[in-house]
């Protein structure tokens, strides 16, 4: 936090410097004057407790305030220049509605935290989730609710951490080893994809020990390429110190796999998956689909902000997934589904020629229709699906909370998809 500080001569004040300096009166035996005195101020005010001492009513340090509250507002600490040359510092102590109490020695305060159960964040935060409690128990039923704690629940449980996340450090700057991940981190990512795969009834997926590897060289030429992604290494110049066949390694590996940059930790990667929202090449969202495709093992690799996830080689325990609506049927976390296009990904080709379907969204808690954009269809077969149908509801409309009611008609050789999903906060 920046502080802004300015130096006022002020006029020559006797104060006992003992009063200052925080002696007692009896030890006070010489006096000092004020030469000048600043102050520092933040663009905000924050709260303290005084663990000590007196409260002056004002800054000649004369008058000491009878208030028996500890816990004050501030954003201004004055300090005092002796001629004896000796500086001492004040905080100035104000209540919640601005009114000044007075002055204490900066020793004697200390700021209040967040977390502190009398701190006015700690009080709105506990305010805020009550309210949110309330609104969750009027939008769900009971059974609903159960559901959503044991989603939770669940949530909870996964290691979401980089703590430890290295067996071996990859080296991408001159030296060139592409490292390798514990298996902690390893587990957590794969729980991160099973939590999803459980949600809609699909066989978990296990972490395979060979494409751990090559997702990990996958990972570490993209990061010592230093310029993004790219499936197979497209467009990347290959660095002096990465030999061809360790690149070639990698360029294996990212053809194969789910690529992104910017996160770090094992959840936050498959979230970002599971929505899509930041699909560089296209709307089709295939990272989701290959989370929630007919996979039965996965690579995990990471490197910095570099994630490799290898979600296809032999087609090994690999078979036709079932059909997937995103978000699901039923109650549904809002953080995955919310920015991002919405999906139904069949199991079946619905043929090259279909035509686009006609998709209707509508907010049955406030009864309103969602406007509804990009709508395609793709057979690109990400997650061995057949068929995708894909849209876009208008972000600003997705709400924690609500109720929505999907309609997808006109789709070539397959009845009508419709159904109801319900969206919730997963961090309570």
């Amino acid at each position: 936090m920046k502080w802004y500080t300015r130096i006022i001569a002020a006029s020559l004040v006797t104060l006992a410097v003992g009063s200052v300096g925080g002696a007692t009166p009896a030890q006070a035996k010489k006096q000092a004057k004020i030469s000048s005195w600043g102050w520092q101020s933040t663009p905000w005010a924050k709260q303290y407790v005084v663990t000590k001492g007196p409260i002056y009513k004002s800054l000649n340090l004369k008058k000491k305030s009878k208030t028996k509250q500890k816990i004050f507002w501030s954003d201004t600490m004055y300090t005092l220049k002796l001629t004896n040359g000796k500086h001492v510092s004040y905080r100035q102590l104000a209540k919640k509605n601005g009114h000044l109490v007075g002055y204490v020695a900066k020793k004697h305060v200390k700021i209040l935290k967040d977390s502190d159960h009398r701190s006015a964040a700690y009080q709105a935060k506990v305010k805020k989730a009550k309210k949110a409690k309330a609104a969750e128990k009027k939008a769900f039923t009971a059974s609903e609710r159960k559901q959503i704690a044991t989603y939770r629940k669940q949530f909870k449980q996964i290691a979401n951490t980089t703590k430890g996340m290295y067996v071996q450090k990859p080296s991408v700057k001159g030296h060139f080893a592409p490292g390798k991940l514990s298996a902690k981190y390893v587990n957590a990512t794969v729980d991160s994809i099973n939590f999803y795969r459980k949600m809609y009834g699909l066989s978990p997926v296990t972490a395979d020990a060979g494409w751990n590897t090559e997702a990990q060289y996958g990972v570490a030429t993209l990061a010592a390429a230093g310029k993004g992604l790219s499936h197979g290494l497209v467009g990347l110049n290959r660095p002096s110190f990465v030999s061809k066949a360790d690149w070639q390694r990698g360029a294996d590996a990212t053809d194969s796999s789910n690529l992104s940059e910017g996160l770090t930790k094992p959840y936050d990667n498959i979230l970002g998956y599971v929505n899509d929202g930041n699909n560089m090449t296209s709307m089709v969202p295939g990272h989701r689909e290959w989370i929630l495709g007919g996979i039965a093992k996965v690579g995990v690799g990471q490197a910095g902000d570099y994630n490799d996830l290898k979600v296809f080689g032999s087609h090994d325990g690999d078979y036709s997934p079932s059909t997937v609506a995103f978000p699901k049927a039923g109650v549904f976390p809002k953080q995955a589904a919310a920015d991002t296009v919405w999906s139904v990904s069949f199991d079946h080709d619905l043929g090259s020629n279909a035509a686009k379907p006609t998709v209707k969204v509508t907010d049955d808690t406030i009864h309103k229709n969602v406007h509804v954009s990009e709508v395609g269809i793709s057979g690109d077969a990400y997650g061995w699906f057949g068929t995708t149908v894909y849209y876009e509801p208008s972000f600003v409309k997705i709400k924690r909370n609500h109720t929505y009611t999907i309609k997808i008609s006109n789709i070539a050789h397959q009845q009508d998809v419709t159904y109801k999903t319900k969206l919730f906060d997963l961090k309570d």
